[in-house]
């Protein structure tokens, strides 16, 4: 089954593409504001500007910075600036980010977090927002990642970041799983004689 496939209840979407970076250090969060992004104020939070840049704060001065949409040329931009030798700024330090960033979403998302990780995600997916919230560093399948729950119309969206070089067993596992989710299974086996 492809990584963008669709079923019933559960939906698996690869959203590797999107443009993104990283930045941290003493001067990461006044760059980032002086180029006009919405900064969230607490730690291990996100916010999302007009709908189209998520910028995430992991732990108090590391931002991960991502267009929801494939075509930002701006976030590209700014990341090439960050990057300039010239442009170089003091206490501010570029983070490579080529994670592999999947979006799960559907009326049995949950079942499959509660399948796969360790964090009960009920709470902050009842508390969850279109615009702002919790992020959650966690495991899922023995694979570090950054979660975040995010409304998305009627239902709840997680983004899911890992690290590429599990990207194929992190998806592969979770698709496996979302197909067993999604299955039939009968109420009784029959005997057979």
């Amino acid at each position: 089954m492809s990584s963008t496939a669709r079923r019933a209840s559960v939906t698996l979407a690869d959203r590797s593409a999107r443009p993104r970076f990283g930045c941290k250090g003493p001067a990461a969060e006044a760059w980032l504001r002086d180029l006009g992004l919405e900064i969230p104020v607490p730690a291990n939070s996100w916010s999302c500007e007009r709908g189209d840049v998520l910028v995430a704060r992991l732990a108090t001065s590391e931002f991960l910075v991502e267009s929801l949409s494939p075509a930002n040329a701006r976030i590209d931009e700014i990341a090439h600036s960050l990057l300039d030798p010239a442009q170089r700024r003091t206490a501010l330090y570029p983070v490579l980010r080529q994670d592999r960033v999947l979006e799960l979403g559907g009326a049995r998302a949950n079942d499959l977090l509660v399948e796969t990780c360790n964090v009960d995600f009920r709470a902050l997916e009842r508390g969850a927002q279109a615009a702002q919230g919790p992020l959650v560093l966690t495991s899922m399948i023995g694979v570090g990642v950054t979660v975040i729950p995010r409304r998305d119309g009627p239902g709840v969206t997680y983004t899911i970041w890992c690290d590429p070089s599990f990207g194929h067993y992190f998806e592969s596992t979770l698709e496996a799983i979302a197909d067993e989710l999604t299955s039939p299974v009968p109420l009784f086996e029959e005997k057979q004689e």
